[in-house]
């Protein structure tokens, strides 16, 4: 093992100690980002074991993933997308959504409701160990109409 320089410790020493020029003025907003990236999220279970192993969505990503197909299609914006868990298999969706004036609101739901079980279909197995799918209900609450487009 070498020595190590006493310059290069001095300097190293310093370097922790003396705060980057302008972090008080960003440090709160810098810290409340890397804790909100850093939530925790739940597994659901995207495949049975067929001897080659299990794979696992997380709840956000599938809640990002639902959302971003939702306003793709359709002139609405995902409010809450909640999941009903069992264990780690999805059992039902709760989706509330904004949308336009004018929309027939019945069709809306109706529409959200077949894509998202199609989307669900396509990255969850269609059925659980117990034969049920794991999607579940999907209850579609139009919670707020807008003028316009409600993402602009």
């Amino acid at each position: 093992m070498t020595e190590s320089d006493p310059f290069l410790h001095r300097a190293a020493s310093y370097l922790r100690t003396a705060p980057e020029p302008g972090w008080d003025a960003i440090s709160a907003k810098v810290r409340a980002a890397v804790h909100a990236a850093s939530l925790p999220g739940w597994p659901i279970r995207a495949s049975r074991d067929l001897g080659h192993g299990v794979v696992y969505i997380s709840d956000h990503a599938l809640r990002s993933l639902l959302a971003r197909e939702l306003r793709r299609k359709f002139v609405c914006q995902p409010t809450r997308i909640a999941f009903t868990l069992e264990g780690n298999v999805l059992r039902a969706i709760d989706i509330d959504v904004t949308g336009s004036y004018g929309t027939q609101l019945r069709e809306l739901g109706d529409d959200i409701r077949r894509t998202v079980i199609d989307t669900v279909r396509l990255i969850l197995d269609d059925l659980d160990d117990d034969g049920r799918t794991p999607s579940g209900p999907i209850d579609v609450t139009i919670s707020d109409v807008v003028d316009g487009d409600p993402l602009g």
